[in-house]
């Protein structure tokens, strides 16, 4: 699965620079009434670059709640395993056979 968006990764960078390199006009950008001159290439390369990185802060908080939670798993699962290796050491001394004293006979 990490290859396939690696992948997919790969092949939207390559089509966002050949975008970028095909429109080389030079442009003017208003942002909060800032005035930016620059090539066009420029200004959409930027873009793309703070979508994936506003993408990767997103992705953030659940990949550290996941893990936390994949950690308690882990502790859970060892605690379980101890628990069922200490009842099957009691389930095969419950089942070895133990000498049993003959029947003693009356006298009389």
């Amino acid at each position: 699965m990490i290859i396939l968006t690696l992948i997919l990764a790969l092949g939207f960078a390559i089509v966002a620079v050949i975008f970028a390199l095909q429109n080389t006009a030079l442009v003017t950008v208003t942002f909060f009434g800032t005035n930016v001159d620059g090539s066009l290439a420029l200004f959409i390369l930027l873009s793309v670059a703070v979508g994936v990185l506003i993408g990767v802060l997103v992705m953030i908080p659940g990949s550290i709640k996941r893990s936390f939670e994949l950690r308690s798993h882990r502790k859970q699962i060892n605690t379980l395993e101890k628990t069922l290796d200490e009842h099957k050491s009691l389930l095969t001394e419950v089942e070895q056979p133990t000498e049993v004293d003959p029947p003693v006979e009356p006298q009389g």
